[in-house]
């Protein structure tokens, strides 16, 4: 009998262990950026914690530089059909599935750090509203530092961008080019290096951060601050993955989100600065741009902005309406 006893108390723990292994969550989160990259870094160190408060229940393992195999456009279709439990999901890039969401990556809209943050607090509840649609949420964004180009050659005004052969990441870079004369392809960021290499492409439009992390001084010799688009990424996941945790593991993870978006949003202009010098200090010439090439840009902007509006929809023209009430414009 007392071997029985023991027998049984041996099989319940060996299935209760069993069961225990099985409550256990594992996330493959895509990232777009090279582990090195701080979108990536904050990415890890939000994994981290998750896994440190829920005692290792969810465990979020990355997969930095698109090494699960998807691309930016399709990423917002990836989480919504449940092949990526979680992703980083940049605004600008999921335009075509969803043109609200590219609100944020519209051309020379913010010039500052501030209107940054307020254009995507305006455009939240929209952007919930539009991810409810595709099944998935944001659990916390990040904001890049302000894009500008990398060419062979000095740009000082509006003519000089004419013939340049342009990396760009999103519809807003074709936009840009094609009002503007420069001959604009939109590819991973992977396949830049190598395309320059051939020959396919002269310059790139990218952050300074992104420049680092390409060494673009190997390839390219300045770096002009145009700041067409400072963007926000999503670190979106499914709702049927995250409706699997119960109410207090959701609870902790959220409160680690917002804790994670305060944190990477103070970061951009640290990281900025950062990799500006970087890039002198490799050999990079950094222009500034001076008043009239400013205004050239602004106009364009102004004219790329109103006909992505008209599209976009209603939703998007109000908080339009809205920012430019509150900066003034």
């Amino acid at each position: 009998m007392k071997r029985f006893m023991v027998f049984l108390l041996a099989a319940t723990l060996l299935l209760g262990g069993t069961t225990m292994a099985l409550a256990k969550v594992k996330w493959d989160m895509h990232l777009n950026y090279p582990a090195t990259n701080f979108h990536s870094q904050g990415a890890q160190r939000f994994a981290d914690a998750v896994k440190e408060a829920t005692g290792g229940e969810v465990e979020i393992v990355l997969h930095p530089g698109s090494a699960l195999g998807f691309k930016g456009p399709e990423l917002l279709r990836a989480v919504a059909e449940g092949q990526l439990a979680i992703a980083e999901v940049p605004t600008g890039m999921v335009e075509g599935d969803a043109p609200l969401l590219a609100l944020t990556a519209q051309p020379f809209i913010s010039t500052n750090a501030f209107e940054q943050r307020l254009l995507y607090v305006l455009s939240k509840p929209a952007y919930a509203k539009v991810l409810k649609k595709f099944n998935q949420f944001t659990l916390y964004t990040s904001v890049w530092p302000f894009s500008g180009i990398y060419t062979q050659r000095a740009i000082k005004n509006i003519d000089d961008l004419k013939g340049l052969k342009m990396r760009v990441y999103d519809g807003t870079g074709l936009a840009f080019g094609k009002a503007t004369g420069i001959a604009a392809r939109k590819m991973p960021f992977s396949e830049v290096y190598p395309a320059m290499k051939a020959g396919l492409l002269d310059s790139m439009y990218t952050s300074s951060v992104s420049g680092v992390d390409a060494k673009a001084w190997e390839v390219l010799k300045y770096f002009t601050r145009i700041n067409i688009v400072g963007p926000v990424n999503m670190i979106n996941v499914n709702m049927e993955a995250w409706n699997k945790l119960d109410k207090k593991t959701q609870a902790k993870i959220l409160d680690i989100a917002k804790d994670m978006e305060n944190e990477m949003w103070e970061l951009a202009g640290e990281m900025d600065r950062k990799s500006v010098k970087t890039l002198a200090d490799n050999g990079m010439k950094v222009l500034k741009v001076d008043s009239a090439f400013r205004a050239q840009l602004n106009k364009v902007g102004e004219e790329l902005r109103a006909k992505w509006a008209k599209k976009a929809g209603k939703d998007a023209q109000n908080i339009l309406t809205e920012y430019y009430r509150i900066t003034g414009r």
